[in-house]
């Protein structure tokens, strides 16, 4: 009898284990199940959300020159020009015309780009050591089509160098001064469609690291290339809405109103001249500038500035002049793309003493991207060269002022307004 209970015992806790198993067996399908039904709610989410937002990878190699331009400090710094390869993979978006600035910019694409190169594989190779970059960019289309184009890449973001200048360990690499630097890319591409998703892209450009001579030496490395790849779309892309749905806009009223801007800007800089000098005391740069700008349709400016500069720095490297202030003057041209916008300036800057009786002006360059809280009020980053080398990057904030007036009576008869699609 004891027998007989203990194996009726042992199959009740069978009994019970089976259907604990299979309670188990039904769970686990239930999970498993779940799972599947997340990742492809989330596959499907996922494609369609590449295809609303028209996204493509690209894969670039690059084969260039590397250009250094010698200077009264370092004079042995051309030994560094030489050839070399570079690789990059972007993630860019291509617009269609969600937004109206799409359209006015012939549906620019806007992504990240990573770049790498190792400088070649020698000695000179391992004093300026690899550079890892990733900078976001904008590409606007110059030739637009559906099977091919030339567009023109702008971007700038953030490298990292491995190697930099050292007194001890590496007192040859006078070209840069910092692990951190800006990386700056300028690039015209040609664009040619494979296949529907596919297409064959070539550039030829310009890559500069730099960190702006927030830490010195940095004369900043130049690369001049041609790259050649792949780009494919990770859905099918999605068409242009056509101009023709959108209500036609005109740039100037039916009454003749025009309109010109002006902006006022003080940005502030530094710089390090620890290396030339021996001082590690930063020298600040206070910049004021104040431009005068016609609008030449709704994406783009043009016109004229005056800027004053007070460069702390002059009392080292220039410490027989009586006056530090440096006046300038400026051709400007600015890209508008919705809140964001792109300065361009080139011009000239006094270089002697105010008192001097002699004549001396400075060519320079400057690049600045701003952004605008409302109407009149922006933000700037700029970053200042000259003779292809960084000057100063500087921060700050500006006021924008619109004024409209109107053509005289004569001039509206034959005054037709440029219309530009929504």
């Amino acid at each position: 009898m004891i027998f007989i209970r203990f194996l009726a015992k042992q199959s009740h806790n069978s009994c019970r284990f089976c259907t604990f198993a299979a309670s188990m067996e039904r769970q686990k399908s239930h999970i498993i199940l779940l799972v599947l039904s997340t990742l492809l709610l989330i596959g499907t989410t996922a494609n369609a959300q590449l295809s609303n937002r028209n996204y493509e990878i690209e894969a670039r190699v690059h084969y260039g020159y590397m250009y250094f331009q010698n200077d009264e400090y370092h004079s042995a710094l051309g030994r560094y020009s030489r050839h070399t390869p570079g690789y990059e993979f972007s993630l860019h978006r291509n617009t269609y015309g969600e937004r109206r600035w799409e359209v006015l910019h012939n549906y620019p694409s806007i992504g990240f780009t990573f770049y790498y190169s190792g400088f070649g594989n020698d000695s000179i190779s391992a004093e300026l050591g690899k550079v890892f970059a990733l900078y976001p960019f904008i590409n606007f289309p110059i030739t637009p089509g559906e099977n091919s184009k030339l567009t023109f890449k702008l971007g700038v973001g953030v490298s990292y160098l491995t190697n930099k200048f050292d007194p001890k360990e590496n007192y040859h690499n006078y070209a840069i001064g910092s692990h951190v630097n800006a990386a700056i890319n300028l690039s015209f591409e040609y664009r040619q469609r494979i296949v529907d998703r596919l297409h064959w892209v070539t550039s030829v450009g310009l890559t500069h690291f730099s960190n702006g001579a927030t830490r010195s030496p940095n004369m900043g490395i130049n690369i001049f290339s041609a790259a050649t790849g792949l780009s494919w779309y990770l859905a099918p892309p999605k068409t242009h809405i056509d101009k023709r749905l959108r209500p036609k806009n005109y740039l100037f009223e039916f009454d003749g109103k025009r309109h010109f801007v002006t902006d006022y800007q003080y940005t502030l800089g530094f710089k390090d001249l620890s290396q030339q000098y021996g001082t590690h005391q930063y020298f600040f740069v206070h910049d004021l500038a104040a431009n005068f700008m016609f609008q030449l349709s709704e994406r783009d400016r043009l016109g004229i500035g005056l800027e004053l500069v007070y460069d702390n720095s002059d009392k080292i490297t220039k410490p027989d002049w009586d006056m530090y202030l440096k006046p300038g003057f400026l051709f400007s041209y600015e890209m508008l793309l919705d809140r964001v916008s792109f300065m361009f300036n080139v011009g000239l800057r006094n270089n002697v003493p105010l008192n001097s009786s002699t004549f001396g002006m400075l060519f320079y360059q400057k690049v600045a991207a701003r952004y605008y809280f409302n109407e009149n009020l922006f933000a700037t980053l700029a970053f200042t060269t000259y003779d292809i080398k960084a000057d100063f990057i500087s921060v700050g904030i500006g006021y924008h002022i619109q004024h409209k007036y109107y053509l005289p009576t004569h001039e509206k008869k034959h005054h037709r307004s440029p219309i530009f699609p929504r």
